[in-house]
């Protein structure tokens, strides 16, 4: 085990749970599994599976499995067996074993448990359409909107299907990689509700848009003001107080123990989905479970991109094949917008993990698609301060434009924060480039420098993931926004620069052209979804930095979030 991965704080933590609650004589093997536990929450699952676990894990051999299940049995007061229809009391024994097979806290038990059933529900009975609503109305909203798209010259098949979903089922999702229209097909089946209500006169109906990131909930409202309109109708009304985070929706301070406000919505859209963990949806469902109206919640995301940074991958989970919520589930196949069949292919391939072709494709490379074998090669460095000069050289000028078209041409996404390639090595790379760059004796930033947002600052409007340019407005260093809010950069607290930015920041951003910068083979962070993510955020060309071999590995190791969510779905 590596020095300072939280080993021996685990096995002290174990010996003080099994000295507390298990058996009179302590028992060696209940301590290493209970290590074993420790560290699979630690490294964000959701329940170690013992089954897979047993016969041998980092921490030492923990033997077959049939002991050790004996060991949790003969504990009563330490852990708990379940099967996989049995619901999980808040209060009880600190660990559950589900099916003989998944060990958990009981905190993530009784969240899972909750999810399962909340999604159980939505599949197994269908709601009544919203008072004044008729199944007619809704057939002639989505003919409507279907027909006005056909004229546009748009093809929405799946558009009815959402809308039914989005009317008829407490949760329903949409699926699909980057450029299938998720987010753009959601906004169209409000339009297409907001015509059914119209012509029913029926009352207005209300919703509210979420994400678990205040900077993707913007992106999703920009969408939704290019196609209902930022303000709301006669017939279709959105909480703008509530829009943003999933914690201000559900009014929780991210660092404080909390229940979540009430929901009184219609529907609540949350995009991005595949970043929210295990407790935050628990939470959500929980809070549209309490409504006064029956509020229907869809969660729009990709699957196959990173999952969330804490416990659990949801997302993933509840639409896996095994977990039969056909019934739920939209998914969308077809990529409408990309400047590049090269991204496309690349994407396709990583996604099916055909780590050989991957690595040949990435070997020979095309038009937009180019191997560099190492992250601090000299021409590649030079492409990256070439565009740095010219987003300095705008930003000097006050050229806003040029400043926001230059924020989105190219970025450096990196696995890392620390070490070789990393953020850090990249930012001091561009800073040492453009020695006059450097920030002056006041200021932590110069002028014509990305900043990065790292902490939610309401009072300034400011969120974790909002990106930036500083400029000089009146002798006066401000930080402008791609939205166009300005503040000023003396009031920003919590900033870093960001002349490269993590690949697990990049989710929900895109950008002409990526440099896909991966770590050593040797790395746990190397995954498909983590080389998935990085690809997907380019829209017209990509640099692939790494050893071949580090390619051909990560299109073969998928992220293994252990949960038993598809379990009990199944």
């Amino acid at each position: 085990m590596r020095a300072g991965d939280g080993t021996e704080t685990d096995r002290e933590l174990a010996e003080v749970v099994v000295r507390r609650f298990g058996p009179e004589h302590r028992s060696g093997l209940l301590v290493r599994v209970v290590t074993a536990l420790a560290r699979a929450v630690r490294e964000d699952h959701a329940a170690m599976d013992l089954a897979r676990r047993a016969e041998r894990d980092g921490d030492g051999a923990l033997g077959p499995i049939g002991p050790v299940l004996d060991a949790l049995r003969a504990a009563p007061t330490l852990c708990q067996f379940l099967g996989v229809g049995d619901p999980v009391e808040a209060v009880g024994p600190p660990l559950v074993v589900l099916n003989d097979r998944f060990l958990y806290l009981r905190r993530w038990a009784l969240a899972e448990w909750r999810v399962a059933r909340s999604i159980d529900e939505a599949r197994s009975s269908e709601l009544e359409l919203p008072a004044g609503l008729r199944t007619e109305d809704v057939e002639a909203g989505i003919a409507a909107a279907t027909a006005e798209l056909a004229q546009a010259g748009y093809v929405a098949d799946e558009l009815g299907a959402v809308v039914w979903r989005m009317l008829r089922r407490r949760i329903s999702f949409v699926t699909g990689g980057p450029g299938t229209g998720k987010t753009w097909l959601v906004t169209q089946a409000l339009g297409a509700i907001e015509r059914a209500v119209a012509m029913a006169a029926a009352p207005p109906m209300t919703f509210a848009v979420a994400a678990p990131t205040a900077k993707a909930a913007r992106r999703l409202a920009g969408t939704i003001d290019a196609t209902v309109g930022p303000v709301d109708s006669a017939w279709l009304r959105r909480d703008h107080d509530r829009e943003g985070s999933l914690h201000h929706l559900l009014g929780l301070h991210p660092n404080a123990v909390a229940h979540p406000r009430a929901l009184w919505h219609d529907v609540v859209i949350v995009d991005e989905a595949s970043m929210a963990d295990l407790g935050m949806l628990d939470l959500l469902l929980r809070a549209a479970a309490g409504a006064v109206v029956p509020c229907r919640v869809v969660l729009v995301g990709d699957p196959h991109q990173l999952a969330s940074v804490n416990v659990g991958a949801v997302l993933a989970d509840a639409v896996a094949d095994q977990a039969r919520t056909e019934s739920l589930v939209t998914r969308l196949e077809t990529v409408h917008r990309t400047d590049s069949r090269d991204i496309l292919d690349l994407a396709s391939l990583v996604k099916a993990g055909d780590g050989e072709t991957v690595r040949h494709l990435v070997a020979e490379g095309r038009a937009d698609l180019h191997h560099v074998s190492r992250y601090d090669d000299p021409q590649l460095v030079a492409r990256v301060l070439e565009h740095a000069r010219a987003l300095r050289d705008a930003a000097r000028r006050g050229d806003r434009r040029a400043v926001g078209a230059l924020t989105n041409e190219l970025t450096v996404l990196a696995a890392n924060r620390e070490g070789p390639g990393s953020v850090a090595w990249w930012n001091n790379a561009v800073r040492d480039g453009l020695g006059e760059l450097r920030p002056g004796p006041r200021t932590r930033f110069a002028i014509g420098e990305p900043v990065l947002v790292t902490r939610n600052q309401r009072s300034l409007g400011l969120y974790n993931g909002d990106v930036g340019v500083v400029l000089e407005v009146d002798g006066v260093p401000v930080v402008v926004f791609d939205d166009g809010r300005e503040r000023p950069l003396g009031a920003i607290a919590h900033a870093q620069a960001a002349w490269a930015t993590t690949i697990h920041k990049s989710q929900g951003s895109e950008y002409d052209h990526v440099v896909v910068v991966l770590p050593r083979v040797e790395s746990p962070l190397l995954t498909r979804e983590l080389l998935y993510t990085g690809v997907t955020r380019a829209k017209r060309s990509i640099s692939v930095v790494g050893d071949l071999a580090a390619v051909s590995a990560a299109t073969q190791r998928q992220v293994d979030r252990v949960s038993g969510l598809t379990e009990r779905l199944r």
